[in-house]
């Protein structure tokens, strides 16, 4: 996701000591003293994600960022301008960190329903400010709702990773042809979820994954005997990742170079069918990319 955090004072002046009394509100009553050292907790907290994604700081995190949203959100509806307006940029940041802290953990769906209560604190932004004919908060509407489609990208992305359990079941019971029907259509499912994307390289990040179903699913075809199938397969797995290739990211080039190898291997006959293993693409909750076997 984009970072879109903004200084405080971008929105709003700073809150007179004394300036109104508390007024409660859904949240709970608002504490003014609480609501910019507690962004401000949000903010370095979130900076720690570039340095430890662990799930136990992920969660310390968001938890932080959810604390000042409650005291945003909470003094937002105050009568008193002042207030109200610091709130209200507080809020953008805190929600703005708990999207992107959920998009980094993976939890999608959530992300999705952070990022769409943004588009809301943006618009009321717009509404106090400019009308909301601002082209910067324009700007930002238009990016959120590009962060919204990858968050869709990525409910879609672990529906298809959920097949998982069942691929290793087909696997431990030898039943290789059910197996590559499964991973043909796991491979158009994550075709589906790369057209929900926002921009190219990620579209071509979800594809990438579809080639590895692809090129496992005629690994399963070869090893049920399926030769016409498992040839199939392979001849479009290299045309897509070729196809791919040229709106990837570099590191997703290499990924796609190295499955679009995998697939002209496998269909000369260079690499030989490793079945029953590895089916490495995933574990049911990671993503791992493939890697080219010994010779």
């Amino acid at each position: 996701m984009k970072r879109l955090f903004l200084s405080l004072a971008f929105f709003c002046v700073p809150v007179a000591a004394g300036a109104a009394s508390d007024v409660v509100s859904a949240a709970g009553p608002c504490r003014t003293e609480y609501v910019v050292p507690y962004t401000d907790q949000c903010g370095y907290a979130y900076h720690t994600i570039s340095k430890d994604r662990s799930p136990q700081n992920l969660q310390t995190a968001f938890v932080t960022c959810d604390r000042a949203q409650s005291a945003a959100v909470a003094c937002v509806k105050s009568p008193t301008k002042q207030i109200h307006s610091v709130a209200l940029g507080a809020l953008f940041t805190d929600v703005s960190a708990q999207a992107e802290i959920a998009m980094f953990a993976g939890q999608y769906a959530m992300a999705e329903t952070l990022l769409r209560e943004k588009l809301s604190v943006i618009d009321a932004i717009g509404s106090d400010a400019h009308g909301g004919g601002d082209a910067s908060l324009a700007r930002m509407r238009a990016s959120t709702e590009d962060d919204i489609a990858d968050s869709l990208a990525g409910q879609c992305t672990w529906k298809a990773l959920a097949s998982a359990g069942q691929q290793q079941q087909l696997l431990h019971a030898h039943r290789y042809g059910e197996l590559a029907t499964l991973l043909q259509r796991k491979s158009t499912n994550y075709a589906a979820c790369s057209r929900l994307a926002a921009t190219p390289a990620h579209r071509a990040y979800v594809e990438y994954m579809g080639y590895v179903a692809l090129e496992e699913g005629g690994r399963a075809a070869q090893a049920a005997g399926e030769v016409d199938t498992a040839d199939h397969i392979y001849r479009a797995c290299i045309a897509g990742t070729a196809r791919t290739s040229h709106y990837a990211a570099m590191n997703v080039k290499a990924y796609l170079g190295t499955v679009n190898t995998l697939c002209r291997g496998r269909l000369s006959g260079r690499y030989t069918v490793d079945q029953p293993e590895p089916i490495d693409a995933d574990d049911g909750t990671h993503f791992r990319p493939l890697s080219l076997p010994k010779t």
